[in-house]
């Protein structure tokens, strides 16, 4: 059996369906056309030159994307444009593009869940609730996951299983609980979520891109951990993948191989001490 575009967008829309994505965002087919063959796919966090290169070499049909490459309103598409350089490669090269974002993110299974999964924790369950104000709706959609750990660590040996599980660089916290064994969690930017994971009682919340003033949070008694933005959501590129794999076994899935987080971390040397 062959599939098209379409197909591939029905499958998302069961799982993760576009009314659930927040008003600012920009998801589906992005470019291409719906009615388009889908043989061999590439998915990613991001769609980079080198992901596009990699697509182009793999002979890939189509690039199903977490973050949007069109984002904001485009005035032009040329060559000498970083975004529209990009866009212009993929039509040339007939690769069309799907983007799952904050649709992902409000979905069960999506962004935050698998976060939780590969952090370990037990029991997980939407940390916020979002029925779009639909008392008939019929699934349930939310942002963040709380749950909790088989066991209590200590804030040092959390620290070092988020960043051992999320193969983090660099985790920047602050909070100094007893123990941690409630978790909650948040791909990407999830500083709105802070006083929702204290309220619910957690003893750690894990999540990306905080400012400054959101380390001071209301209780020292809660640790407030940022992994990074890559680091927390990469982790959905894998069962993204699977579940295009058990629901189109005739396409070949490609999870790309390339690493496209623009973050890098230097660390100071410590002087050495004079014998």
């Amino acid at each position: 059996m062959s599939y098209t575009n379409h197909h591939i967008l029905e499958f998302l829309e069961d799982w993760a369906p576009q009314s659930t994505k927040l008003e600012y965002d920009n998801v589906g087919l992005l470019i291409g056309n719906k009615d388009r063959e889908v043989r061999k796919v590439v998915t990613c966090l991001d769609v980079t030159s080198e992901v596009t290169d990699e697509a182009i070499a793999l002979g890939a049909d189509l690039i199903i994307a977490h973050h949007p490459l069109i984002f904001r309103n485009l005035s032009r598409i040329t060559s000498s444009d970083s975004t529209g350089a990009l866009i212009y490669r993929l039509i040339r090269n007939d690769i069309n593009l799907i983007a799952a974002h904050t649709n992902l993110d409000a979905a069960a299974g999506g962004v935050s869940f698998v976060l939780a999964d590969t952090l370990g924790l037990r029991n997980p369950r939407f940390l916020k609730t979002d029925d779009n104000g639909d008392p008939d709706a019929e699934r349930e959609t939310g942002f963040g996951v709380i749950g909790s750990l088989d066991e209590a660590m200590d804030v040092t040996a959390f620290l070092n299983h988020v960043g051992t599980c999320l193969d983090s660089n660099g985790i920047r916290y602050s909070g100094s609980p007893e123990h941690i064994s409630k978790v909650a969690v948040c791909g990407g930017a999830g500083s709105f979520l802070a006083e929702e994971a204290l309220r619910q009682e957690a003893d750690a919340f894990v999540t990306a891109d905080l400012k400054y003033h959101d380390f001071f949070t209301e209780s020292a008694s809660m640790l407030l951990v940022d992994a990074g933005h890559y680091e927390s959501e990469v982790p959905v590129v894998g069962p993204l993948s699977d579940r295009l794999r058990d629901r189109f076994p005739e396409i070949e899935v490609h999870r790309t191989r390339v690493n496209t987080n623009p973050v890098n971390y230097v660390f100071r040397q410590q002087p050495q001490k004079m014998k």
